[in-house]
């Protein structure tokens, strides 16, 4: 007989940020609750919400879009990404901001104008077009699944100006610095600071892919193979995406840093990890406080490691398709992005006259 299904259920399950969180349980589907391990009354107020969700009738399609609000095509978003086990963390942060202005209205509210109110209520413009992209995201499945000939306009911010700041080898190790000072006078909080912008800057690998990093070969992060000398950035059974995380091979000086922190970690958990081993869910705090202590500028952020990695490259006149596979970038998007930085930049045009 097929095994029977059990209820929606509270269980604790461990966050990136590496708390304990209480979450509901339903199948395969995970959905947060916003409480910690001990306050189970206010979880158990947020499973019987669900529940009763659960139990309401479908949205009738034949409604139209002047009846079906923002919020359903939303959760439904949500909710299918769970069911590919997708890591739906920064997403719902941008849902929650979404739900605030959009849950009420119907999908027939949406159009060029409410979204430019939209933009208008949000401080960054950047952020303000990445919720919308998602929204557009939303809407379009749930229309496309449940059969509505339905397809808003949407009107989102420019795109953001492409950031071409980069650290020189000074600011680097101003940076490494100011992270190895840190740590000396807090160990604790700044423990693997250091080891985050060694990495970056050795590698360009992207900020959540470094905290994904464990010292073994998983189905979740990614781990290098100190033998072979290769850096795997994702997980056995992580689905490639537009962000991608392709093999590289590793500097021969960053292997004997991680050869030394395996030794002193003895070969188990995630390589950046906090206090007892635990996950990090993010560096931007510590970094941002390094920066500080190095005297940089707020533009400098953990993602201009990946940027400085690349010019690096093209001043070491670094084979342009080796650099772009190293970072897991197109060629032309290397070349268009960093080509400038080669000392060969357009040479033999400027010398042919």
């Amino acid at each position: 007989m097929p095994r029977r299904k059990s209820p929606p259920r509270i269980v604790p399950r461990l966050d990136r940020d590496g708390v304990k969180r209480l979450v509901i349980r339903d199948g395969s589907v995970y959905k947060r609750t916003g409480c910690l391990v001990g306050e189970t009354d206010v979880a158990a107020e947020k499973l019987a919400e669900y529940i009763g969700q659960k139990k309401q009738k479908p949205v009738v399609v034949e409604r139209g879009p002047d009846h079906i609000a923002c919020a359903a095509a939303l959760d439904y978003y949500v909710t299918a990404k769970l069911s590919r086990d997708e890591d739906t963390g920064p997403l719902e942060g941008r849902v929650a901001f979404l739900t605030i202005f959009w849950g009420d209205k119907p999908l027939s509210a949406i159009d060029g104008e409410t979204c430019r109110e939209y933009a208008e209520s949000r401080i960054h413009q950047a952020a303000a077009r990445r919720e919308l992209e998602d929204l557009r995201a939303a809407v379009y499945m749930f229309c496309k699944e449940k059969r509505l000939n339905f397809r808003p306009y949407f009107d989102l911010p420019d795109k953001p100006v492409a950031r071409e700041r980069w650290l020189t080898r000074k600011e680097a190790a101003e940076l490494l610095r100011g992270a190895l000072r840190l740590r000396r006078a807090r160990p604790k909080t700044y423990e693997c600071l250091p080891r985050f912008i060694l990495i970056g800057l050795y590698t360009g690998t992207r900020h959540a892919a470094i905290l994904d990093l464990n010292w073994n070969r998983g189905p979740a992060g990614g781990w290098p193979d100190l033998d072979a000398g290769v850096l795997y950035r994702k997980g056995e059974r992580v689905r490639e995406t537009t962000k991608r995380r392709p093999p590289m091979r590793l500097p021969r000086r960053l292997i004997a840093h991680l050869k030394r922190w395996r030794a002193k970690d003895h070969g188990k958990g995630p390589v950046i990890h906090a206090k007892g081993g635990e996950p990090i869910g993010l560096m931007r705090k510590s970094f941002d406080a390094a920066r500080v202590e190095a005297k940089l500028g707020e533009e400098v952020t953990p993602h201009i490691m990946r940027h400085t990695r690349a010019t690096w490259l093209m001043q070491r006149r670094v084979p342009i398709w080796d650099a772009a596979g190293s970072l897991g970038m197109t060629v032309k998007q290397m070349e268009s992005t960093y080509g400038h930085h080669h000392p060969d930049f357009q040479q033999a045009a400027a010398d042919a006259y």
